[in-house]
């Protein structure tokens, strides 16, 4: 048995070291970062990410900026306020704008 408990059954200390640097690159961007892509935003927002592109598909997302063809962005700040107003609203006919798909 290895004396580091973390160390996944087959992963080498080399490899769980890199692991452990990558999560903690990834939550230093993010947590720096005022622009979050479509994947972050809905991690951020608890949405899953075919939920919160539907939301963006049907103008019911937070605004946002195209840097590029793909590359959508929206603002930490405006996510938070999106999300203080209600996000979208569950109210909504399932078809209609704004309503949350269950």
């Amino acid at each position: 048995m290895r004396a580091d408990a973390n160390i996944a059954d087959g992963d080498t200390p080399l490899a769980a070291l890199m692991h452990e640097t990558a999560a903690a690159t990834v939550d230093t961007v993010l947590a720096e970062s005022e622009w979050l892509s479509s994947q972050d935003a809905a991690a951020y927002t608890g949405y899953s990410e075919q939920q919160f592109s539907d939301f963006v598909m049907r103008r019911v997302a937070p605004k946002s900026a195209l840097f590029s063809r793909n590359a959508r962005r929206f603002k930490r700040s405006d996510i938070d306020a999106w999300c203080a107003a209600g996000g979208p609203s569950p109210y909504s006919s399932k078809g209609g704008p704004g309503a949350v798909r269950r």
